[in-house]
């Protein structure tokens, strides 16, 4: 029950205390979006593929990256990060409240704010009949980059709380260079293990595509070592980087 008060107490704390920038960031948030969508109206027919989809996940990852990174920023500042320290709240109940933020609630918003946004667009500027502004999040399991996002925006959380000073350059960085290493040295291991030179591979552990006499030979693996992948990269990896941070905010707070 204690538990639940502090948790309760640091949730209002939160709002209470950032509210005004969450309704500016918000605002920030629509007003790029219009914008998005009316570069690609204008421009409709030099786009080619489904730019919608693309437009809600480079502010859904780029917008939430800079919100979580806020959640725990106070540890980047000696004077706060001692105060944030000594709340009375299990490390446990404050990274919750990160969590809470930044990816439930920040996801939910989001996704509102894209909806609204994109209804209004169509209905004020797209004329009846055509065919633009069809938006299915449910559509070729789209949805299921919620759980990358997921382990995108632990990663985020982890890097505030393990670096000092610029949290988010420095988490980004080291993010796209382990996804490089990643996928590069997925391609050279497989290179390796096959002796074909024109691998194009996907994420490491999925299918990949070669050419063989003049054919393109595509690998898939089984159903069980795809199944397996999912629930490393959506339910182990994030719940990884939970216990990272929570054990890394436990030692600061020693």
């Amino acid at each position: 029950m204690k538990a639940f008060d502090h948790f309760t107490l640091l949730f209002k704390r939160q709002w209470s205390e950032h509210w005004r920038a969450y309704l500016i960031g918000a605002a920030a948030i629509v007003a790029i979006l219009v914008f998005l969508f009316i570069l690609v109206w204008h421009w409709r027919t030099s786009f080619n593929g489904d730019t919608l989809h693309g437009i809600f996940l480079i502010l859904l990852f780029g917008a939430g990256s800079i919100f979580m990174s806020t959640m725990l920023r106070d540890l980047g500042d000696k004077q706060k990060g001692i105060w944030f320290l000594i709340l009375p709240a299990s490390a446990l109940t404050k990274i919750s409240i990160a969590f809470l933020y930044g990816i439930v609630i920040y996801l939910v918003a989001y996704a509102c704010l894209f909806y609204v946004s994109l209804s209004v667009f169509v209905g004020l500027v797209v004329p009846a009949g055509e065919s633009w502004g069809t938006f299915g999040f449910f559509q070729n399991g789209f949805y299921q980059l919620i759980f990358t996002f997921i382990t995108f925006q632990s990663m985020i959380l982890l890097g505030s709380v393990y670096f000092n000073k610029s949290q988010l350059l420095k988490t980004l960085l080291l993010i796209i260079i382990g996804l490089f290493l990643t996928f590069n040295g997925n391609v050279l291991a497989l290179k390796w293990l096959t002796g074909q030179q024109n691998i194009d591979s996907g994420i490491p552990l999925g299918g990949f595509q070669f050419a063989y006499m003049g054919e393109n030979i595509h690998v898939d693996p089984p159903a069980t070592v795809n199944t397996a992948c999912s629930i490393l990269w959506w339910v182990v990896v994030p719940l990884m980087f939970w216990v990272i941070t929570w054990y890394r905010l436990k030692e600061k707070e020693l």
